[in-house]
């Protein structure tokens, strides 16, 4: 049975219903071309398929979008807030922008070069229209899902009818839009309405379309379904306005074109979302880190500039952490006499409680003890097991959460032809046997 709340979300995709509890009086529409008439006599779904093919037709567009979601269960009450920009024109120019509960993204196009900035790390990548699209997991971060969404703002319009079978036409409504009255052709659909039947879902969306221009300005869902797996009724209200919406209009040429803040640094390449759980530093600097041992001892870690370092981040009680132990070690034993440092940082209640664990095991590398959360609070909160490899002049080349021993082979062995042969070992086949 599917998740009611991504039954939500496929709904409020098919009718671009979602968000923004925000008054349409504090938002301007796009200036009509046309003088406002009402056609109340024009069928609802007629009237979405109108709007939808309007949509469509636009070789250029740039659309605004506010969302203000509230949801309300017995025990449970949630509000979130979602803002979107999309803009596109001819030879591939577009820019997508999401500001959500998890970050904030932008991706932009001049035709020739993508650039994707995420917004809270200051971070951003650049690369070549014409460079092939380089293989990753596929899975999508969560700080890009505000863009994502936005890339489906106009696809959103598109289908705006296509779910339904029927749709009614309210009478049309005069609403005070920025001081101004606009005149709206108003539509509702109903989980009736629909052409495919989804179980314990049932909704009522009302849609306001500026009848001068055929635009949607305003969309309010009102939803009830259940909280899986206890099937816990809930309600849910999702409020959408569009502040701007330009269709085949005059689109504002510099939005295709990124200039980096200040504050913002170049990296190679955002990490796989797969490969990390919270903070990732893959393409930074690692930043200054003053290492305690258990013995009060202070090393800093830009003393090993030169080097290749990697640091282990973990804990005694952390199962995983424990079971990597025997791969670190023998990368160490590998790669020790070739120049490579391995610390580790362990996040145990006691330092001697970790010191006194590797001395029983034999692990003879540096351990620290992060007691004051200094680290933790520099490297980003993040999971353990967390190995965090760094090259000789100080930039991080692979952060990952996790253990998997054949991803850090492979990076150790781009550090130089010195490290060549720390690359995975290769296993015989399975099905190689005797007679």
């Amino acid at each position: 049975m599917n998740h009611p709340l991504v039954v939500s979300f496929a709904l409020s995709l098919a009718f671009a219903a979602n968000s923004s509890a925000q008054s349409a009086k504090s938002v301007s529409p796009t200036p009509s071309n046309q003088p406002p008439s009402s056609t109340s006599s024009i069928d609802g779904l007629d009237l979405l398929t109108r709007v939808a093919k309007r949509y469509a037709d636009a070789k250029t567009y740039t659309i605004e979008s506010v969302e203000e979601r509230t949801s309300t269960a017995e025990l449970n009450h949630q509000w979130s807030k979602k803002l979107l920009t999309a803009a596109e024109a001819p030879g591939d120019r577009s820019y997508y922008k999401g500001i959500t509960q998890a970050g904030g993204a932008i991706t932009v196009s001049d035709g020739k070069t993508l650039w994707k900035y995420r917004i809270d790390e200051h971070r951003y990548t650049a690369e070549s229209l014409s460079s092939p699209n380089p293989v990753g997991s596929g899975v999508v971060a969560w700080q890009d899902m505000g863009v994502m969404d936005a890339k489906r703002l106009r696809e959103n319009m598109v289908y705006l009818a296509k779910p339904f079978k029927s749709a009614r036409r309210l009478p049309d409504e005069t609403i005070t839009w920025n001081g101004q009255p606009v005149l709206c052709e108003v539509v509702e659909v109903q989980n009736a309405d629909q052409k495919r039947h989804i179980p314990d879902y049932t909704f009522n969306t009302t849609i306001w379309i500026d009848a001068g221009n055929g635009t949607l300005l305003k969309t309010v869902e009102h939803a009830h379904s259940f909280l899986m797996p206890a099937h816990i009724p809930f309600e849910e209200e999702v409020v959408t306005i569009y502040p701007k919406t330009v269709l085949e209009g005059v689109v504002d040429e510099g939005l295709f074109t990124f200039t980096p803040p200040a504050d913002a640094r170049l990296i190679p390449e955002f990490p796989d979302p797969m490969e990390s759980m919270g903070a990732n530093k893959t393409g930074d600097i690692i930043p200054a880190l003053k290492l305690k041992s258990a013995d009060g001892k202070v090393v800093e870690l830009a003393s090993f500039r030169g080097k290749p370092v990697l640091l282990d981040f973990w804990a005694t009680w952390c199962a995983p952490c424990v079971a990597s132990m025997p791969q670190l070690a023998e990368i160490y034993k590998e790669g020790k006499d070739k120049g490579l440092v391995l610390l580790s940082v362990d996040q145990d209640q006691e330092a001697v409680t970790a010191t006194g664990f590797m001395a029983k095991k034999g692990y003879a590398w540096p351990n620290f003890h992060d007691g004051d959360g200094e680290i933790g609070k520099l490297m980003g909160a993040s999971g353990i097991p967390r190995l965090v490899l760094i090259d000789a002049q100080g930039t991080v080349v692979f952060d990952t959460t996790g253990s998997d021993e054949n991803k850090m082979r492979e990076h150790l062995a781009k550090l130089g032809p010195e490290f060549a042969d720390l690359a995975p070992k290769s296993k015989p086949s399975p099905c190689a046997g005797t007679r």
